[in-house]
Formats: structure tokens, sequence, C-alpha cells
């Protein structure tokens, strides 16, 4: 089944035959006519309630609902009502709809989830020429041996950076990456005290880890790997494994910047192995930071209506602030 309609499409009293991935479920529960559960599905512009009316036989229903998984892609064959005010898609038997899941060779990722709307090449392009900066042959060894290894540069390019707060969605990682690049390669301009190399080098390959940290196929998951050790660890074992294998990096250029790895996000709560203890790491910590949470801001803007009574996005700290509608 060819994708032609998307959630933003949907309007009240339409049939819906269509794919849509699966982001969350809720289990069976009884109604006067059965036993039925609901879905969150969606695509790339949004997710909708997807709910199953199902008969009197709970094993059948519970069956179903067993079979289906967060991520999987189902295709939906039902009708668009509203709840509440809200629109939702209604699946029943009764009305010959069906439900089942989509054959995974035949879908597009892209299809399901945002995608940066910049130009993924041409900021790649432009990672690259910043790496052209670094002087210290070995620290751009290092940083060239990732980003000419063809599989691990397109797996980054398509990675997002987060999961909910900001660049959360494909080629997010690439974004805030060049983002952080940017701010680095300027501040080291404002302080001579910086080396300019080193935080070059530690901007580019810093969140190098959350290439491991998530799967999206069709949502955005964290891995095993990302819930037990988290992303800066991965990132510190990439880069030092490499860094093992480059002669023209000397053992204190690459502690450093496993330090700087380890410590960009700054306090401990936040995922630190180390507080910052080099103006290299205290630079690229609130570098990072100011990146993170304007972009947060600025999505968050995007995202809300004009309806909405107050407008407000959510800190880092998962604190609600209000956006000035101005």
């Amino acid at each position: 089944m060819e994708k032609k309609k998307y959630v933003e499409d949907l309007v009240e009293g339409q049939n819906v035959r269509d794919r849509f991935a699966v982001r969350t479920k809720m289990p069976p529960k009884e109604y006067s006519k059965g036993w039925f559960f609901r879905l969150k599905v969606g695509d790339r512009t949004g997710d909708i309630p997807l709910v199953y009316w199902g008969g009197v036989d709970r094993q059948m229903v519970n069956d179903l609902y067993e079979r289906i998984k967060v991520g999987d892609v189902l295709e939906v064959d039902g009708s668009v009502t509203t709840y509440r005010g809200d629109l939702q898609i209604s699946i029943s038997p009764d009305d010959f709809h069906k439900l089942r899941r989509a054959d995974i060779g035949s879908i597009d990722p892209s299809e399901f989830m945002p995608t940066t709307d910049r130009d993924v090449e041409a900021m790649f392009e432009e990672l690259m020429e910043y790496a052209a900066e670094i002087e210290d042959k070995g620290l751009y060894s290092l940083t060239m041996s990732f980003l000419e290894d063809e599989p691990f540069a397109e797996a980054f390019k398509r990675s997002p950076y987060s999961k909910n707060y900001s660049y959360n969605y494909l080629g997010g990682l690439l974004e805030h990456t060049l983002d952080d690049v940017r701010l680095s390669y300027h501040v080291t301009s404002l302080y001579s005290e910086l080396d300019r190399d080193l935080l070059l080098a530690a901007s580019i390959v810093h969140d190098f880890g959350k290439v491991l940290e998530y799967e999206h196929y069709t949502s955005i998951e964290l891995t095993t790997e990302a819930r037990l050790i988290g992303h800066t660890v991965l990132c510190e074992r990439l880069v030092r494994e490499r860094a093992q294998k480059i002669d023209d990096l000397t053992d204190e250029r690459s502690l450093k910047l496993s330090h700087i790895i380890l410590s960009h996000h700054g306090d401990f709560e936040w995922g630190s192995a180390r507080s910052p203890r080099m103006e290299e790491a205290v630079a690229l910590h609130h570098i990072d930071l100011l990146n993170v949470r304007m972009r947060g801001f600025l999505q968050a803007k995007e995202e809300v209506s004009e309806e909405d009574e107050e407008m407000v996005y959510v800190s880092k700290e998962g604190i609600q602030r209000p956006i000035f509608k101005g």
C-alpha cells in the first residue's frame, strides 16, 4: 500500500485506507458490544488516536493487540470520527474495516518521521570545511576518520539528535552538530585562551555516540545501549578506539578530547561523567546548551497555534515556561 494520505489531511467522515506508524498502545478494555483497544498512530505530519472496536471474542482482540508493537507500521482501513472534539480513526470489523501489519520491506521511514528542513548534503559539506580548519594533524586525522567513513557518515546524516526536546527529526544530529561547530569557531576568536583545534574537533565528534543511541525506523526510540550506558560514554569509546590508531595524535590530546566528550552535558544529573575542568570543556558545554535550548524554544513556538490560550515550551529540566505572543 503506497502512502497517499497523511494525518494533517484527515477530516471527519472520511474513509481512510492508508498506513500509519504505531507510537503508543493501551491494553484492551470492555465496552457495550465487546472489547476494544486504543493506539496512537502517526506519520511525519502528526499523530492521531486509533480505536479498534472488537467483538465479544476477548481472546481474538487481545491476540491482535499483542501482535502490534510500538514502531510497527499498520495498514489501516477505517473511518475518521470525532471523540470529545478531537479526530480519531475508528476501526470496526462489523463495518468491514481492517487492521494489519505492513510489509517492512516496503516502508520509507521519511513517511513516518519528520526530517530536517535543511539540505543534508550541504550541511555535511560545510562540516567537512570546518574540519579542514583543524591544523593539528592528529586531531584532523581522527575527525576525518569518522567523516570519511561512508557507512558511519550516512548513519550520522540520518540520525535524530533527541527523542522529544529539540532537533528530534531525521538529520537533526547533523544539524545540531553543525550549529555547535559554527558557534565554537566564532567563540575561539573571542577567547584567545581556548585551544582552537581541540574545541573544533570536540564540537564535531562530541555527539557521535548518538548514532548508536537511537533506533529511528518509524519512531525515535532509545537503544538498550543508550538506556544502560548513555551516548556520552558510547561516544568516548568510539573516539578512543579510533584515536589509538592515529599515529600523530598524542596521548595527552586524546585524553583531553575524552574529557570534553564526557563532560559536555555539564552536570552529573544531565548525564555527564565529569564536570567540565578545562576551558574548552566549559566552552563546549555552554555552546551545546545554548543550541539545545534555543532550538527547543523555536520548535515549540512553531508547533503551537495562535488559538492556544498560552504558548509554552518545556525546558531541558522539564519545566514549562511561557512564550511571549508578540
